[in-house]
């Protein structure tokens, strides 16, 4: 059995690729569970599962919250295109200073005026 650094799903697929972020041109190594760009954040939507590149939009997804856990952060994408949300882990490689400020937005863009909660992933929106 092979050791992951967390829990992962039985729906996860170990998919090694180093890619160019879209985004911001920058040369990412990937490790099998890379996501994201660590300069940027910003994310492409290639998966339904965790791994598996069946998703057909293949659009950024660019980081709209960070929140804090028990040990680590965790980013929310958002889909350019289809609107698409996912949760992802943050690496410690990702850029500090880019984690603070998509967090700061995600705060003043939830205390504006008329602005409302954001849809918790998994919820079902009530009518």
């Amino acid at each position: 059995m092979v050791a992951y650094p967390w829990p992962v799903s039985r729906r996860f697929t170990r998919t090694t690729e180093d890619f160019v972020c879209l985004v911001c041109a920058t040369a990412v190594r990937g490790d099998g569970y890379t996501n994201h760009c660590p300069s940027c954040l910003s994310s492409r939507h290639v998966d339904v599962n965790p791994g598996d590149r069946a998703a057909r939009c293949g659009a950024v997804m660019r980081p709209v919250a960070v929140e804090s856990r028990t040990h680590d952060l965790v980013i929310t994408h958002v889909c350019e295109r289809c609107g698409h949300r996912r949760r992802n882990r943050s690496v410690p490689a990702d850029d500090h200073d880019t984690l603070l400020a998509v967090a700061a937005a995600a705060a003043q863009a939830a205390t504006a005026p008329g602005a409302r909660p954001p849809r918790r992933p998994g919820r079902a929106r009530r009518s």
